[in-house]
């Protein structure tokens, strides 16, 4: 592992110490935490928005009526 420093602003240091309180957990663990799981979304949403764009570039996207009709099964209309 490898060490490095964060700023935070003193109100967002006083959350981050509150939830470690109140999970028996370190200040250390709760920041690891939070930056594992953002990490793993926005990885995901990059994924996720470039592979939209390939299908859109493929023109595998749904026509409006499609869309529409999809909408009206929910009982809304899309128009």
């Amino acid at each position: 592992m490898k060490a490095t420093t964060v700023r935070l602003d003193e109100g967002m240091i006083g959350r981050v110490d509150h939830l470690a309180g109140e999970l028996s957990r370190s200040r250390s663990w709760v920041i690891k935490q939070a930056i594992e799981r953002f990490l793993e979304y926005e990885e995901w949403f990059v994924h996720e928005v470039k592979d939209g764009l390939k299908e859109v570039e493929q023109g595998e996207i749904a026509t409006d009526d499609e869309v529409a009709n999809r909408f009206q099964k929910w009982g809304v209309d899309a128009r």
